[in-house]
């Protein structure tokens, strides 16, 4: 199955398939979906169920993940 994004509305989102995020991403499947990031705003993967290790696994196949800390601490009152 090849990797399709169609657009998503007034093409504001497109809507990714024929990947499975569970499995290592190809470099063809890579470098689609990184073309969809600079195509759309957003991208939309429906119907993956993955855990932890497979997010950080579809993460890094597009990059290097950046670390943050946060400065914003939320009063428990607030949450």
């Amino acid at each position: 199955m090849s990797i399709s994004i169609i657009p998503i509305g007034r093409c504001f989102a497109g809507e990714v398939s024929g990947v499975d995020l569970r499995r290592p991403l190809s470099p063809e499947t890579v470098a689609a979906i990184d073309s969809g990031m600079h195509e759309y705003a957003v991208l939309v993967f429906r119907g993956q169920d993955i855990n932890d290790e497979e997010q950080l696994a579809f993460s890094r196949a597009l990059g290097p993940i950046e670390s943050s800390i946060g400065g914003n601490i939320t009063r428990l009152d607030q949450r």
